[in-house]
């Protein structure tokens, strides 16, 4: 065996034990340190506020002279506190979405919750966060039903990547909208994006060939179809189509269909 064969060996081995072994270890030992800070930047904030109080009633003309120095370090606490803050929401964006995926299994699903944390999760893909106008419309009243949370979060980080990937492609505006909406029997993920239409956003996407299981949508990723077959569980479809110049990624659940 090469040598670059014995590295890609142990790398596949490393990557088969990060996600359920490796990083719950990760996160629980970035999690100390970070809830130690979040309290002491508080309990700081707290006490610097009092001494400042105590310092102006008991000694006032003291106060006043430090007044710009204690407003300076007042200011700077206050905005650790809310990077702190910042950095807790993004942690806990990186700790649910590999909790969920190490944790298969079925459960009652909100389509809207789940679809805020992925997007939350792909803002860490930079151009994603940065290169791509991004408007969100989740309906706040979608109903539940049973499924995988680590399925439907995969399925859905790559139809959301498949759409970052063509928007980031544009040439005319790099736009990214997604909507959630439902009636009495489905459910609508609606994924509207830039770029120009590729051979397989032309057609009905249920698309592997009946016969010989080989894809049938000339221009889509072998793991875009394997997302695809894998909506097809619960029940639900998705579909391609084009709208005013733009892409648009149909995602139908039939959740009175969908028992529990």
């Amino acid at each position: 065996m090469k040598k670059e064969n014995f590295y890609l060996a142990l790398e596949d081995d490393f990557k088969s034990t990060f996600i359920r072994e490796l990083l719950p270890g990760v996160l629980h030992n970035f999690a100390n340190p970070l809830n130690g800070i979040m309290g002491r930047s508080k309990l700081l904030q707290r006490r610097i506020d009092a001494v400042v109080k105590k310092m102006s009633e008991q000694y006032p003309e003291t106060a006043e002279a430090l007044k710009d120095d204690l407003q300076r370090i007042k200011n700077d606490i206050r905005s650790i506190n809310k990077e702190t803050d910042s950095f807790f929401h993004m942690f806990r964006d990186v700790s649910d979405k590999f909790s969920t995926l190490a944790a298969p299994g079925r459960e009652r699903i909100n389509l809207s919750r789940l679809l805020a944390a992925e997007i939350r999760f792909a803002e860490f893909y930079l151009e994603f966060k940065h290169e791509i106008n991004k408007q969100c419309e989740f309906d706040g009243n979608l109903p539940e039903f049973q499924g995988d949370a680590a399925e439907l979060s995969l399925v859905f980080w790559r139809l959301i990547r498949h759409a970052m990937t063509r928007a980031l492609e544009s040439k005319d505006g790099k736009e990214f909208f997604l909507q959630t909406a439902h009636d009495e029997e489905k459910i609508l993920v609606s994924l509207r994006y830039s770029g120009e239409v590729l051979p397989g956003e032309q057609n009905h996407a249920a698309c592997r060939n009946k016969e010989t299981g080989d894809p049938s949508c000339p221009g889509l990723d072998q793991s875009v179809l394997s997302a695809l077959d894998l909506l097809k569980k619960y029940p639900a479809k998705l579909e391609f189509s084009r709208d005013n110049g733009m892409n648009v990624m149909s995602v139908t659940f039939f959740y009175s269909k969908i028992s529990g």
